[in-house]
């Protein structure tokens, strides 16, 4: 038998390819996304702001009069908290996606001025939260996300996916097909139900989870 191939639309780290590897899988990995920082200005009325990807953290951070102030911040995923703290943000809330951290906007904080700090492709989760409940905000674009096309011969068995922008991505040159879909977050999965029944999603949006969960799912 064949050991199952496995396609990552994100480089993956050396850790992430030997579990996929002790598991008996092939693995192909390339970056579905280009990133491209964009020169943005901060407005000075919103007091806190809001991340929701590590993306938009090092857009922020590669401008250093952005990342002098030390507003407090709400954000999307541990991961993207851990880089903020590293680099000496206040995370005052971190919710596993946009719209969980909406909802407590909207319960705890509707006084409160709000700033979103994201990229081009962002979803329309946080505005249109804020918008229905009428809580001041405003966004900024720190980055434009490139899709990168790439046909993909022979069709994998499983396929790992970070953002719905990364099956957008992928989708451009291939089919779902009979591949198995592991996604990172609820959003994710979003973007691939109404094309596959064959999906998995990871328990917390971790890349380090999604691994383990295809891993587990290969294991022989």
């Amino acid at each position: 038998m064949t050991n199952p191939l496995v396609l990552s639309t994100k480089k993956l780290r050396f850790h992430q390819l030997e579990r996929l590897m002790a598991a008996q899988c092939d693995v192909v990995d390339y970056n579905a996304l280009q990133i491209e920082i964009q020169p943005f200005s901060i407005p000075k009325k919103p007091n806190y702001w809001v991340f929701s990807s590590q993306n938009a953290v090092r857009s922020f951070l590669a401008k250093p009069t952005a990342s002098a102030h030390q507003n407090p911040i709400l954000c999307v995923g541990e991961k993207t908290k851990s880089l903020l703290e590293e680099n000496g943000q206040k995370v005052i809330k971190t919710a596993q996606n946009m719209l969980e951290l909406v909802n407590f906007i909207q319960k705890t904080m509707k006084n409160e001025h709000f700033l979103h700090i994201c990229g081009n492709r962002k979803l329309t989760d946080f505005a249109a939260g804020m918008q229905k409940a009428e809580i001041s905000y405003a966004e900024v674009t720190a980055y434009h996300t490139h899709l990168v096309s790439r046909v993909q011969t022979p069709e994998p068995q499983g396929l790992l996916f970070y953002s719905p922008s990364g099956v957008e991505s992928y989708l451009q040159a291939n089919s779902i097909g009979a591949s198995w879909c592991f996604c990172i977050g609820e959003t994710t999965a979003t973007a691939v139900r109404p094309l596959t029944e064959h999906l998995t999603v990871s328990p917390k949006p971790d890349a380090d989870l999604l691994v383990a969960a295809t891993a587990t799912h290969f294991r022989r």
